[in-house]
């Protein structure tokens, strides 16, 4: 979805396509901007600009590479977690499971 936001597919388009609202887009677009901006941090590269729409855009080739570069793990753990904790009972062993279960999913 990001890449298709970066490479201007009209938002209500990716909305129709995926069955996504408004807000799951705009969320999912700060996600994926604050995993990238963080992989750059975390090894000590410059950010790039990816705070709204008009920035991803200008910067679309710079931020795409580096999305091709990150892994499934680096953009998964605040999402996907969130959403798995919505949808089970929150017992210590249920979560330790499904941490067990995204790791072995994303080597």
């Amino acid at each position: 979805m990001f890449g298709n936001i970066a490479n201007g597919v009209p938002t209500p388009q990716i909305m129709v396509d995926l069955q996504l609202s408004q807000l799951e887009v705009d969320q999912a677009r700060q996600f994926v901007a604050k995993k990238i901006t963080q992989y750059l941090v975390q090894r000590r590269q410059p950010t790039i600009a990816c705070n709204d729409m008009g920035a991803i855009r200008a910067n679309r080739g710079r931020l795409l590479a580096v999305l091709q570069r990150m892994g499934n793990i680096d953009l998964s753990t605040d999402l996907i977690l969130d959403i798995k904790i919505q949808d089970i009972d929150a017992h210590a062993g249920t979560i330790a499971d499904i941490n067990h279960s995204m790791q072995k999913a994303y080597k």
